[in-house]
C-alpha cells in the first residue's frame, strides 16, 4: 500500500520550524561551550566587568568606574554595555559566566537576525540557515573579543545589523517605521561603543545613491530618525560631561581623533590588513563564495530580492572595510560589525550557484537532501570552529596571571577561614585581577590588599600572600622564609615567616 503524501500543513510546519531548531541546537557550541571555562582576559573585557561588577557594589549608573574607583575616562564608551553587565551579574552571578552570557546572547540574537534575513531576502529556509551558519563558522566573528568574552562588540554588531537591514527596509518599500527603526538601531549601536556604532553610515549613503532610491531622503523620516539620533547622543555626552569633567577630552583621546588620526598602543597596519584577515582566518572558509555572490548577485534581476540585498551589502561592507583600512589604529575586532552581512552575500553565492547546477542537471531535490547538502557544505568549517574554542580553552594557563580567580576560588572551598591577605601580582597594567579581587570582596566580605613586586619589602611577616606566575613568587620569597599553604597551577598561597 503507498505511504500517503505528508499534509501541507506539516510540510509548511517543517520549513518554518525545522530550520530554526536545527540552528538553535548547532549554535550552542560556537556561542556557549566552555564559555565560562577560560579566565577573565587582560585588557577590555576585565575593565568593563569592573564598570560591571562597580554599578551593581555602589549603585552608580551614570559615571563608569575603574578598578580604584575612579571615574574610567580610558574606557570612556557609553554607559548600555556596562549596565547590561550589572543586570547580568545580578540575575547570572558574579563570575566569568555573568560576564560572558550577554554577549552570547547578542551573538544568538544577531544569528536569528541573519536566519530571518537570509529567509527574506534570499527566499528561502535554506538561504537563512546557510546565512546564519556560516555566520557562526566565521572566525572573524566566533572568538575572542567578540562573542566569546564580555566586550562590546558582540552587542555592537547586533545593533548594527537590525540598523543596516532596517535601511535596506525603508530604502525597498518606503515605509516610516523602517527609517525610525534605523534611527533607534544606530543610536543603540552608537549608545553601545560610541562612534564606531556609526561606521556604517558612509555605506547607507552609497547604498542608497546606488539602488537609485534618493527620493526616500526627501520624507521626514530619514531626518527625523536622524536627529533623534544626533539628539540622545548629545545628550548623553553632555550629561556625562557634567557629572564628571574632563569626559569629552577622553572621548576624543580615545575614540575619535587619537584613533583615526594616529596609532593608539602600537596597534598600526598596513591599509589593506584587514582584507588580509579574511583571507588568512576571519573568512577563510566562505571569501570565494561571497566574491561569488558579489558577481553573480549584480546581474540579478533589477528589483529582485536578491538584486537588492547584493548591491546593498557590497555598498555597506565597501565603504566599511574603507573606514577601517583609513584609520590608523587597527584591531581586528573592529571588523565584527561586517559579518553578518557577509555571511548572507556568501550564502546568497552559494545558492545562486547551487540552483544553477540543480537546473542544468534538472535535479528535483527533496527539503531533506536539500538540508543534507547544506550541512556537508559548512561540516568542515563547524568542526574548524569548534577545535578554534578549544584551543582558547587550552590557552587558559599562557599568563599565570590570569589565574588568580580559579585559585581564589579553590582557596575559598579549602580554606574558608581564609579572608585576609595580600595579592602578590607582576606588577604589570592587568585589570583581571583586580576583577577576581572586587568578586571576593563583594561575595565573601575578603579583605586584600595588592602589593607590587616593588613594595614587597613593605610588607609584614604573619601575614598570607597570595601569588600567580614563578617571577613574582621568586620575589616575595628574596625577602621572606615561607610556608606553602595552598597550590593551584602556578598560584599560591604562602604564609610569609621571618624576613631574611
Amino acid at each position: 500500500m503507498p505511504t500517503p503524501a505528508r499534509p501541507l500543513s506539516s510540510r509548511i510546519r517543517w520549513s518554518r520550524l525545522g530550520p530554526l531548531l536545527l540552528l538553535l541546537l548547532l549554535a550552542f557550541l560556537p556561542l556557549f561551550w566552555l564559555l565560562d571555562s577560560h579566565p577573565v582576559q587582560q585588557y577590555d573585557e576585565a575593565r568593563t566587568g569592573l564598570n560591571g561588577l562597580n554599578i551593581v557594589r555602589h549603585n552608580e549608573w551614570l559615571v563608569l568606574r575603574d578598578g580604584e574607583l575612579k571615574p574610567d575616562l580610558w574606557n570612556c564608551k557609553p554607559p548600555l554595555w556596562p549596565w547590561l553587565l550589572s543586570l547580568s551579574f545580578r540575575v547570572v552571578g558574579l563570575s566569568e559566566l555573568g560576564l560572558r552570557l550577554p554577549a552570547a546572547l547578542a551573538a544568538l540574537a544577531t544569528t536569528l537576525v541573519v536566519y530571518a534575513a537570509g529567509r527574506r531576502w534570499l527566499g528561502s529556509w535554506e538561504g537563512g540557515l546557510l546565512a546564519a551558519l556560516i555566520l557562526l563558522t566565521s572566525g572573524g566573528y566566533i572568538g575572542l573579543h567578540t562573542t566569546r568574552t564580555g566586550d562590546f562588540d558582540a552587542l555592537l554588531t547586533l545593533w548594527t545589523t537590525l540598523g543596516a537591514l532596517s535601511w535596506l527596509s525603508y530604502l525597498q518599500r518606503g515605509q516610516a517605521r523602517a527609517a525610525a527603526l534605523t534611527g533607534l538601531f544606530f543610536f543603540l549601536a552608537a549608545f553601545t561603543k560610541g562612534v564606531a556604532g556609526l561606521l556604517f553610515g558612509p555605506g547607507l549613503v552609497l547604498a542608497t545613491l546606488v539602488l537609485g532610491q534618493t527620493q526616500r531622503l526627501r520624507r521626514p523620516a530619514p531626518w527625523l530618525a536622524l536627529a533623534g539620533l544626533a539628539a540622545g547622543m548629545a545628550t548623553w555626552y553632555l550629561v556625562r560631561e557634567q557629572a564628571a569633567p574632563g569626559y569629552l577630552a577622553a572621548v576624543w583621546q580615545y575614540e575619535l581623533g587619537g584613533p583615526a588620526g594616529s596609532e593608539l598602543e602600537g596597534h598600526h597596519h598596513e591599509a589593506y590588513w584587514y582584507l588580509t584577515n579574511l583571507m588568512e582566518s576571519g573568512f577563510i572558509y566562505w571569501l570565494v563564495p561571497a566574491l561569488l555572490g558579489g558577481l553573480l548577485g549584480w546581474r540579478l534581476p533589477k528589483g529582485s530580492q536578491g538584486w537588492w540585498l547584493v548591491r546593498f551589502v557590497l555598498c555597506v561592507v565597501g565603504m566599511f572595510m574603507l573606514v577601517l583600512a583609513l584609520t590608523q589604529t587597527k584591531l581586528h575586532w573592529y571588523s565584527a560589525p561586517m559579518f553578518p552581512l557577509l555571511a548572507l552575500l556568501a550564502a546568497s553565492g552559494l545558492l545562486q550557484m547551487g540552483r544553477a547546477v540543480a537546473a542544468q542537471q534538472q535535479w528535483h531535490l527533496s527539503p531533506l537532501a536539500r538540508l543534507g547538502g547544506l550541512l556537508v557544505l559548512v561540516c568542515l568549517p563547524y568542526w574548524a570552529q569548534c577545535r578554534a574554542i578549544a584551543r582558547i580553552y587550552d590557552d587558559r594557563y599562557r599568563v599565570p596571571s590570569l589565574r588568580l580567580g580559579a585559585h581564589l576560588r579553590h582557596q575559598l572551598e579549602l580554606e574558608p577561614g581564609i579572608r585576609e591577605y595580600y595579592h602578590g601580582d607582576d606588577g604589570q597594567f592587568n585589570d583581571s585581577p583586580i576583577f577576581y579581587r572586587t568578586i571576593m570582596e563583594m561575595q565573601h566580605g575578603h579583605r586584600i590588599e595588592r602589593v607590587p613586586p616593588w613594595k614587597v619589602n613593605e610588607t609584614s611577616a604573619g601575614r598570607l600572600v597570595v601569588i600567580c606566575g614563578a617571577k613574582p613568587r621568586r620575589e616575595w620569597e628574596r625577602w621572606y622564609r615561607t610556608t606553602l599553604i595552598l597550590q593551584t597551577d602556578s598560584c599560591v598561597t604562602l604564609r610569609l615567616e621571618t624576613r631574611r
